[in-house]
């Protein structure tokens, strides 16, 4: 159905309101503010707004409904061009704002006129994307109100990370490809099959064998390929984009001319993409699939390696011993979703790694109940009347008879316990150290408070000196020498990042912003939950830098995109970290 523009309004005739028009360039907005300094929060004709210097006589002024000390603002969509000299306010666009304030950003020197050239592309390319999922997401409407199911949650985030230049862009994704694997399109599809020699398929596994794994797989999503399995072959799906891909590779080539692959086409169950892109779900299989694709999605190719697989099988072991049982009994509704194995292909005895995908479990989630991935849940709202976290509200007002308020008050606390609580005592009391940001927590609900926790993607998931202790003795493969064994200083630099900057302050975010208390005062609260555990903590340093701490470490999303660099092979990443005020902290100052 086609949408029309007014006044730089989106307006989608399949729902009867006007979408935020700032929803496509937030993310930018919000990077830049949070990583330049050439801004401060000022008034514009009575009412709020930021105001970043150009020059002498230039400015940008951007009206906010809501001014965010975690750096979520919520702006009205307008974007002015001031002129000091003429007195002259225009309404530009966002492309032109865009030129106009890259020359001006902080560090921009140190960026050549091809990177820069190339991030304004991608920037663009992000905006105009997201403008397509809202004219074109199948159920809009229900977007904005809910209640959603996990697929529907997952397919739900359209505006992506709240701090990032481009949010969504997607660099190797032709735009007729866009619909077709992309979740805000609501993507599903069917995989393509390949009957593949043993002798050339790799992987490993925990709790079954690798061949139960491909075999529950096959049984549940394409059950006529069956036939195809026997001692010589077994038979195993790729997800079509990157076996595009693969098939431009030499050693794949090789191996389809000398029949150790066939394909054998795309057969069975659709499947649906999910907010990470890669990682794809169907309801009626006990497994989600995670592949390796050779996109560029926010910082990072999305390709697997061996090292991140074997991860989610050292966590899989660590999280069957009895130190992880006797912990979760005080957790029991936090659940890790575990990655028990992984399948690739080999070529000349080397692991192609660009053919690996995962299983992740997927029978803990109850689709038919209401699951929604956090990001989703505290993305800025889609349109000017509804937002999914207040919907949740109202759910709990009438459930419990309680005022909206009063809601909001047992909404937080059940969140800080039920989630940023359990992440914070497993690092602290078992070592294992989750790096848990928002797109990687599903939460269940039950008469709209939170109920259950689900962590995923074991790949983000470490070891501390005391997780190396308490595991070593019942696991055969965690010892001090594996590579994510974390350092001390890498724990207090990327846990205090993933878990309460981008998850816990999005939340918090999220409520001021429906006016439910300011921010410093839902910090205090988290504040309060979190020195719950400190006393008992075995180890306490990562927790007090949270609890006492002037400062974090944040990762620094707009400039690492504007070198073009690929996060995953940035050799140290702790240069793209800064310093940022400790909310926390403050509240107790």
């Amino acid at each position: 159905m086609q949408t029309v523009i007014i006044r730089n309004q989106f307006y989608n005739p399949r729902i009867e309101t006007v979408l935020n028009k700032s929803f496509s360039w937030s993310s930018f907005a919000n990077a830049y503010l949070r990583e330049n300094t050439n801004w401060a929060h000022t008034q514009f004709q009575q009412h709020p707004a930021i105001t970043i210097s150009l020059d002498d006589h230039h400015d940008i002024l951007l009206p906010i409904h809501y001014f965010s000390e975690v750096g979520i603002h919520h702006f009205t969509g307008e974007i002015l061009l001031k002129d000091a000299q003429s007195a002259s306010i225009e309404t530009i666009s966002f492309e032109k704002a865009l030129h106009l304030l890259l020359p001006h950003a902080d560090k921009i020197a140190a960026f050549s006129r091809p990177q820069i050239e190339q991030f304004s592309t991608q920037v663009l390319q992000s905006q105009k994307f997201i403008e397509a999922s809202l004219q074109n997401h199948p159920n809009i409407s229900h977007l904005t109100t809910g209640p959603l199911n996990f697929i529907e949650a997952e397919q739900g985030l359209l505006a992506g990370h709240n701090f990032h230049p481009a949010a969504k862009s997607r660099q190797q994704l032709a735009h007729d490809e866009w619909a077709k694997y992309s979740p805000e399109f609501g993507a599903k599809f069917q995989l393509v099959w390949l009957q593949v020699s043993r002798t050339v398929l790799v992987g490993d596994a925990e709790g079954l064998s690798l061949e139960s794994y491909l075999d529950t797989l096959v049984t549940q999503s394409a059950p006529k390929l069956a036939e195809n399995v026997n001692n010589d072959f077994a038979v195993i799906p790729m997800h079509p984009w990157q076996w595009q891909y693969l098939q431009g590779l030499s050693s794949i080539q090789t191996l389809l001319s000398d029949k150790l692959i066939c394909e054998l086409g795309e057969h069975g169950l659709a499947w649906s993409a999910t907010s990470s892109v890669r990682a794809i779900c169907q309801p009626e299989v006990d497994y989600q699939l995670k592949y390796s694709l050779n996109i560029k999605l926010t910082n990072s190719v999305r390709t697997l390696s061996v090292k991140e697989c074997k991860r989610g099988l050292r966590v899989f072991d660590a999280c069957q011993t009895d130190s992880f049982k006797d912990w979760q009994s005080h957790y029991p509704e936090f659940v890790v979703m575990q990655e028990p194995a992984w399948c690739a292909l080999s070529f000349n005895d080397e692991v192609i790694e660009e053919s690996i995908f995962l299983f992740r479990e997927n029978q803990q989630l109850n689709q038919n109940s209401e699951s929604l991935v956090l990001a989703t849940l505290g993305q800025l709202p889609i349109d000017d009347e509804n937002h999914l976290l207040l919907e949740q509200l109202k759910c709990v007002s009438k459930n419990y008879q309680v005022t909206l308020e009063e809601a909001a008050e047992l909404w937080f606390k059940d969140f800080s316990q039920k989630v940023i609580l359990p992440l914070c005592d497993l690092q602290a009391n078992l070592g294992l150290v989750c790096l848990a940001h928002q797109q990687n927590i599903v939460i269940e609900f039950a008469q709209g408070l939170p109920n259950k926790t689900f962590i995923r993607d074991c790949q983000g998931f470490g070891f501390s000196e005391l997780g190396i202790k308490q595991f070593s003795a019942q696991c055969k493969d965690i010892h001090s020498d594996i590579e994510h064994h974390w350092s001390q200083a890498q724990i207090t630099r990327y846990f205090p990042y993933y878990v309460i900057i981008n998850s816990g302050y999005a939340v918090i975010a999220a409520l001021s912003q429906l006016g439910f208390k300011d921010e410093h005062t839902w910090c205090q609260q988290l504040h309060s939950t979190l020195s719950g555990i400190l006393s008992t903590a075995k180890d306490k340093q990562c927790l007090q830098q949270i609890l006492e701490q002037a400062a974090f470490q944040c990762k620094g999303n707009f400039y690492c995109y504007l070198t073009g660099d690929n996060e995953n092979t940035i050799e140290d990443p702790a240069v793209i970290y800064f310093d940022m005020a400790n909310l926390l902290a403050q509240t107790q100052q």
